[in-house]
């Protein structure tokens, strides 16, 4: 027997006024598919959750320090030789002077040329007590009274002794000692014995990150100690300061001339180039990139000497010499060189 049809509803309809708007709050059924649905989502965000854990158990460290590029120094010579000495190390942010032997005034006017603001400066490495290196210590810290002036006690003394220097230039001290590494404008710093005739003589080495950079001047011989630092530099300023026939040929008086060759006086262009000749043939040092020859006598040396008699050490071991131009042919050298002027402005030097 059929079974009876039951009527069928009418669909109703309605207004377009009872239709919800864009914004009004709408109370959603939810249907057994949507129920469902709402099931396989909280697996699946489940099943992240245990994945993410597990992936937490196998996570990889990465070496941030390693992806930052390393801070660049840059460097400069204002004056180098028994007239007047005085150069410039730091960074973007911070640096130093290196002895205080010339006019302050053309140090801070060559310093903003270069971009490099004075403010910036936290004082002056002082290596000894001689005039061309001290000179003009006082103006400058009077002139830029947040400098600190970097030396020994003794070499304090020597400097009050052997010259007319307002003794409030104390103030301004700051006591360092040799072989005790201090900090200063973001460097790390050693002071170390050299060979010299002033009241307490020492050169520096100046570290930041993988730069090392060493100054070694006014020195009769290479000390044990700074042969220890600048084994390990990447920059060298040394000094190279007479050719030895010009010396004795010139109308320098004897006890000047045994003075200036005696162990306590200063460094020659031969002995100069063979102790970096020996540093380079005495095993690698791929570190060694730069070589600044410092100090170099009006009197008794040219550059163009100086430089010759290093080239031809340098290129006895096999290495190849660039003139620090940076020309794309100086670039592909192995060792830069070059001889800081004697009474001009070097160039900017940027060690990245």
């Amino acid at each position: 027997m059929a079974r009876p049809t039951q009527p069928r509803r009418r669909r109703t309809t309605r207004d377009i006024e009872d239709l919800p708007n864009l914004f009004d709050s709408v109370e959603i059924d939810m249907t057994r598919h949507d129920i469902a649905g709402e099931v396989i989502d909280r697996e699946r965000t489940r099943q992240r959750a245990r994945t993410a854990a597990d992936a937490s158990d196998q996570s990889i460290e990465i070496n941030t320090e390693a992806l930052k590029r390393p801070e660049a120094i840059r460097f400069m010579s204002f004056g180098s030789g028994s007239s007047g000495n005085c150069a410039y190390i730091g960074t973007k942010r911070a640096g130093l002077l290196i002895d205080a032997g010339v006019d302050g005034k053309f140090v801070e006017k060559s310093l903003k040329d270069n971009g490099i603001d004075p403010a910036s400066i936290a004082g002056i490495l002082l290596t000894h007590d001689h005039s061309d290196h001290v000179r003009f210590a006082y103006q400058l810290l009077r002139s830029n009274k947040h400098f600190l002036l970097y030396c020994t006690p003794r070499s304090l003394s020597g400097l009050l002794r052997r010259h007319s220097i307002s003794r409030r230039i104390k103030d301004y001290h700051k006591p360092i000692y040799k072989e005790i590494t201090f900090e200063a404008a973001g460097f790390s710093i050693t002071a170390f014995e050299t060979s010299h005739d002033g009241s307490d003589n020492m050169g520096f080495a100046i570290n930041r990150g993988k730069h090392h950079f060493v100054v070694a001047t006014d020195t009769g011989i290479i000390t044990e100690r700074a042969d220890h630092y600048m084994q390990q530099a990447n920059y060298i300023m040394l000094e190279s300061n007479y050719d030895r026939r010009m010396l004795m040929n010139g109308r320098y008086p004897e006890y000047l001339k045994a003075r200036v060759a005696g162990d306590r006086g200063h460094l020659d262009n031969v002995d100069a180039a063979a102790y970096v000749r020996g540093l380079l043939a005495g095993g690698p040092v791929p570190a060694l990139t730069h070589v600044f020859l410092c100090h170099l006598s009006e009197e008794n040396n040219t550059p163009e000497i100086a430089m010759r008699e290093m080239r031809r050490a340098i290129e006895e071991t096999g290495r190849t010499v660039g003139d620090a131009s940076g020309s794309p042919v100086s670039r592909a050298a192995d060792i830069q060189i070059a001889a800081l002027p004697r009474f001009a402005v070097s160039p900017l030097y940027i060690f990245r």
